[in-house]
């Protein structure tokens, strides 16, 4: 059986060199890293918008108002509106948004946080302390912070924002590279025959499919370590990053083979194909945007995926990310490689 299999994994290897799969995983890697090392700009950021409203009149209000005007200078995203009322109208038009009210509360100022419902809790707590300890310093005595949801539902050390591009790209592109390649690679046998000939060979369905796979799981290592080490260096854990990289892979790889199991060529798969990488590819936008997060997105498994990335590029000692991640993925990809097993199977008995 492993002999079997290694030798169809030397033929995919071989196969691959001659359609210039490896030059091209290379091709892309080095294009990606040109982007995000001299065009996109180091400093830029993606920050919610912060409205908020002055409604304390009391003692401190002078040294209140004085804190917030100074933010509003320093940060374009922070913004000073009339009422409340007006909060809340302008967050129901943005999305990427948070409101703050300051009122009274037995004479004392009171802080009313206005989120979304949908923003990671670690973002809510980081700009709650934020908050807390700069009127802390400005004002003598406890602030009190009150949180108000209109819906029911970490922080890590400065990146540069060109850097943190580089985890999307992982995920994207070494990870899920075999949704769309491998279904590509697997048309292509079937055009030469390759297919029918291995049906009447002694060889089994799941040493075929994982030969497939372990080519991907090779093409995405090439692009990870390329990319990361020419953008990061020797700092990143390439162990974890490497072994996310691998399950992410073969579960991206497997339910490439799926989809391709049920057409007869790659134009008729396309379309199913192009739609589950656009699906996984929604989670992305909450990297760049924290405070959006709704549960339709998190429970993609795409959404951990990025974090855990971005933690093994960039590690913070938040590992359990990793390790949660890697399980979630290695349980996916065991369940989708059985699937397809069992349609490759179905489809060779029908042809």
């Amino acid at each position: 059986m492993l002999r079997r299999y290694f030798g169809l994994v030397k033929k995919d290897i071989i196969t691959g060199f001659r359609n210039y799969f490896f030059l091209a995983v290379i091709f892309v890697a080095l294009v990606f890293v040109g982007i995000i090392n001299f065009v996109i700009p180091e400093n830029a950021e993606i920050k919610p918008n912060v409205y908020y409203y002055l409604e304390y009149e009391g003692e401190n209000s002078n040294i209140l108002g004085d804190v917030l005007d100074q933010s509003e200078a320093s940060h374009s995203n922070i913004h000073s509106v009339t009422s409340r009322d007006e909060i809340v109208n302008i967050m129901e038009e943005n999305f990427n948004s948070i409101g703050m009210v300051i009122k009274a509360v037995d004479n004392k100022p009171m802080v009313e946080f206005i989120m979304q419902g949908y923003e990671n809790q670690e973002v809510v707590n980081t700009l709650i302390l934020s908050m807390k300890d700069d009127l802390n310093s400005r004002i003598r005595g406890d602030i009190e912070i009150e949180t108000l949801w209109l819906t029911e539902e970490s922080y890590q050390e400065n990146i540069p924002f060109n850097k943190s591009v580089l985890p999307i790209f992982l995920a994207m592109e070494p990870t899920m590279l075999g949704l769309v390649m491998i279904a590509a690679f697997i048309f292509m046998e079937k055009d030469e025959g390759t297919i029918k000939a291995y049906k009447v060979s002694p060889g089994k369905i799941p040493e075929y499919l994982a030969s497939k796979i372990t080519l991907m799981i090779i093409l995405g290592w090439i692009s990870t370590i390329i990319s990361t080490f020419l953008v990061v260096g020797f700092n990143a854990d390439y162990l974890n990053l490497l072994i996310i990289v691998t399950v992410g892979s073969i579960f991206a790889s497997a339910l490439g083979l799926i989809i391709a199991s049920f057409f007869d060529n790659i134009s008729q798969s396309m379309v199913w194909i192009l739609a589950a990488s656009i699906i996984f590819s929604v989670p992305f936008i909450s990297y760049f945007v924290p405070s959006f997060a709704p549960l339709y997105i998190r429970v993609l498994p795409t959404y951990p995926l990025q974090f855990a990335i971005r933690e093994a590029i960039f590690p913070s000692g938040n590992t359990q990310i990793i390790y949660s991640t890697i399980l979630t993925f290695t349980i996916l990809s065991i369940i989708s490689f059985i699937l397809a097993v069992f349609a490759y199977r179905r489809n060779l008995a029908r042809n």
